[in-house]
């Protein structure tokens, strides 16, 4: 029940500010916003903010988890109150990279979101620097994607599969690749048309 969920979240929240545990407040805040998107975000698209908002979220969360083996840097270069991206674009990426990438890693590491324009298009990257991938990995990764398969054993989770799906439904000429190299971290690049016009 959602609404139980919220409720429940907003009392231990306020009694967590009652006690001046601030931390402790930044994170039921943080979760009660991811869950809120979550379930309660009926759009295909939002603006590029929000969907940052949420995975600053995320990852305070996930810093507070790992106590510092884990950080992030974002850099956007465009206007992110303006331009439109597919809902749930960025959480299932970056936990990918941290439980694939950097979890594994005993010094951990970062996540770079960087955000560009490029003829008409808006070009997304979310690097680590995490454990990466060797070769026959890489390319059975990239064929489950094309192939659209999860399984049990696959490399592929339902998040990361669902974005390479949604993209290329979404979007003419939109593309999502994959580049990794073992021991070096991960690379993804997400391409899609830039359609801020159709936010006016």
């Amino acid at each position: 029940n959602p609404h139980f969920l919220f409720n429940t979240l907003n009392v231990i929240g306020g009694m967590a500010n009652l006690e001046g545990a601030q931390t402790t407040e930044a994170m039921i805040q943080s979760l009660s916003v991811l869950f809120r998107y979550n379930l309660k975000t009926p759009e295909k698209k939002v603006t590029l903010a929000r969907e940052l908002k949420v995975v600053k979220d995320y990852m305070f969360l996930q810093e507070m988890r790992f106590g510092g083996r884990i950080t992030y840097e974002i850099d956007c270069q465009t206007d992110a109150e303006l331009v439109l991206i597919p809902t749930f674009t960025f959480q299932p990426v970056v936990e990918n990279a941290i439980i694939h990438g950097l979890a594994p890693k005993e010094k951990g590491g970062q996540i770079l979101i960087r955000i560009r324009e490029r003829f008409g298009k808006i070009c997304i990257v979310v690097a680590d620097n995490g454990v990466g991938m060797d070769l026959e990995k890489l390319h059975r990764l990239r064929r489950e994607l094309r192939e659209d398969k999860i399984t049990r054993t696959g490399l592929t989770s339902i998040g990361l599969s669902n974005i390479y799906r949604r993209i290329h439904m979404m979007y003419e000429g939109g593309t999502m690749q994959i580049h990794s190299k073992q021991e070096v971290g991960t690379i993804i690049r997400i391409c899609i048309n830039d359609e801020r016009g159709n936010h006016f």
